[in-house]
């Protein structure tokens, strides 16, 4: 839930400490967010993010540390230049809409004073950074719209700003009860209030008030919340799995905190990660998605080629019974018959021919075609195998995107796609810092042995170069699959199914049944040179046949995990 009017105003009144203070520094760590280091006078030095992400779009304080991208963008870089030294004057709402105002003093290159406008608009999918000079220009903006993106006005730089549409609500300062019991009309003020009053969400509308509030007492309670958001008496509290409201809620369990900025930070934190989780688990299916359809089509074209050996034989044919025929090459022809001296007895045999050129030139091109599907035809032979197993490492490597719960474990995937030139690196992954190293999965087994689980190539790797050579290695057998390490010496029958439960949960046939799982010592476990990441041969192995099931799996998963 991004954040309504209501709450914006609760936030505004929170951070009113910052009027007077300082920007010392500025940071956009993703296209949604911007941070704002600000020396103030009451605070001290504090951090403001603007987050302007469709649905966890919020201004608060923050205290944790965001990583700068290597190269910061254009919209960055300029609010670096004009904002950094400028004090806030002000910081306003605009009415009680989703729009927040900074209003700046500064100094320009020049160091004549001048006035500049930060106006964040935490508008959902609309959601929008403004930097305006003091006409009221649009210096830049985070997002820009065109004309010919058919937007309800023009985002663009140079270009005077616009202030969004407006429906004409009741303002719930100034709301008074005759007029909220006009737009009640006997119905709750879930169907009704966010329609009629500004900056109250769905969310607002459907605690603000209980449901067992009988008719007479919904205005009186509203109007009560009202006044004590007027008054700034702010109780804020988190819903889970719902948002933040400034009050206390009539019809959810909730948690109260002592400012929105943390309400917020408890309830956003994990909700950002998700988001970038989200955004990055896309891109990188959409990549392997490609790669992968592009892969199986020249695996066709090969399978295509393979099988026209006979076509390939035909022509070699035509080129020798050609050859050795005692055909007039003089006129235009379209064909000619020929004895095929390779059957017993020869048999008449109409070869087709090109009518613009003589017949030993038609054997010619025969013989050159042959030549050349022959050759095309042993490469396909030789590039069916790679081609296979490319497809292979691309499946699994599906599979290891849906098992990666982190950014990291992504990123390190985003990294091997790189080197294996699937993706083009840019210049800020170049310049990226080593990010930290994930962690595998941890099971506990039936008799206490560790159970680890690769969510990735490199997790796989790490695994197998790093464990105990007498442990048990296990794999789905013939689909793709994460690697998975038994870590005990002589595991009894109900470690053994336990660990093959799990290594058939953590493969492309977890929704099957007897599903074939391999397993032996890890010291029979080998990388063959040049392999693409993740692939190994084995040897000595045993099968073991398993139906996952998700409620058993989850009964082996170590504390630290759940």
């Amino acid at each position: 839930m991004a954040t309504d009017g209501l709450s914006l105003h609760a936030c505004i009144c929170e951070l009113q400490g910052l009027v007077g203070g300082k920007i010392d520094k500025v940071q956009q760590p993703n296209k949604d967010i911007l941070i704002l280091h600000i020396h103030a006078p009451e605070l001290g030095r504090v951090k403001l993010m603007l987050c302007i992400h469709a649905e966890n779009g919020r201004m608060q304080f923050v205290t944790r540390n965001f990583e700068n991208p290597a190269v910061a963008p254009a919209f960055c870089m300029l609010l670096r230049k004009h904002l950094i030294g400028c004090r806030i004057a002000a910081l306003e709402q605009a009415g009680m809409n989703r729009i927040a105002v900074l209003s700046l003093n500064g100094k320009n290159e020049f160091f004549d004073a001048v006035q500049l406008r930060l106006v964040i608009e935490l508008m959902g999918r609309h959601g929008n950074v403004f930097l305006l000079d003091a006409n009221g220009t649009i210096m830049d903006c985070m997002r820009h719209f065109g004309i010919s993106e058919q937007a309800a006005r023009i985002c663009l730089p140079n270009v005077p700003y616009e202030n969004p549409p407006e429906a004409e609500k009741l303002h719930p300062f100034t709301a008074t009860k005759d007029q909220l019991e006009a737009c009640a009309r006997g119905r709750m003020p879930k169907y009704w209030l966010c329609e009629a009053v500004q900056g109250v969400s769905r969310l607002c509308a459907e605690q603000i008030v209980s449901e067992d509030a009988s008719e007479e007492e919904i205005v009186p309670s509203i109007l009560r919340v009202f006044s004590d958001l007027k008054e700034k008496r702010f109780t804020p509290s988190v819903i889970v799995q719902a948002g933040v409201l400034p009050f206390h809620p009539q019809n959810a369990a909730f948690v109260s905190y002592p400012s929105m900025s943390e309400a917020q930070d408890v309830f956003y934190r994990s909700r950002d990660e998700q988001a970038i989780i989200t955004k990055t688990r896309t891109a990188l299916r959409s990549v392997l998605d490609h790669a992968k359809k592009r892969t199986e089509k020249r695996l066709s074209e090969c399978m295509q080629m393979i099988g026209d050996e006979s076509r390939i034989e035909r022509d070699r044919l035509f080129g020798e019974l050609l050859t050795v025929a005692h055909v007039e090459s003089s006129g235009t022809r379209t064909s000619v018959v020929v004895q095929n001296y390779y059957e017993m007895p020869p048999v008449p045999l109409e070869i087709p021919l090109d009518p613009k050129h003589t017949v030993a030139e038609n054997a010619r091109l025969y013989f050159k075609r042959y030549q050349k599907n022959k050759s095309a035809r042993a490469h396909a032979i030789e590039q069916q195998s790679t081609l296979t197993e490319e497809i292979a490492y691309l499946k699994g490597q599906l599979l290891n995107v849906a098992a990666c719960t982190t950014t990291d474990e992504l990123a390190e995937i985003r990294d091997e796609l790189i080197r294996l030139h699937y993706i083009r690196e840019s210049d800020s992954e170049h310049k990226r810092t080593q990010q930290t190293k994930s962690k595998p999965l941890h099971y506990i087994a039936p008799s206490g042995a560790d159970i680890f689980v690769g969510k990735n190539n490199l997790q796989n790797e790490k695994l197998i170069r790093t464990s105990d050579p007498n442990a048990t290695w296990m794999h789905a057998k013939g689909v793709p699959a994460s690697h998975v390490i038994l870590n005990c010496a002589s595991p009894s029958r109900e470690d053994l199914v336990a660990a093959a439960m799990i290594a058939a949960f953590h493969s492309d046939a977890a929704a099957s049944e007897n599903v074939a799982v391999d397993y032996t010592l890890l010291k029979h476990v080998k990388k063959p040179s040049g392999a693409r990441p993740g692939f190994v041969n084995y040897f000595h192995q045993h099968t073991l046949y398993v139906t996952p099931s998700s409620e058993t799996v989850l009964t082996y998963r170590s504390q630290e995990e759940l």
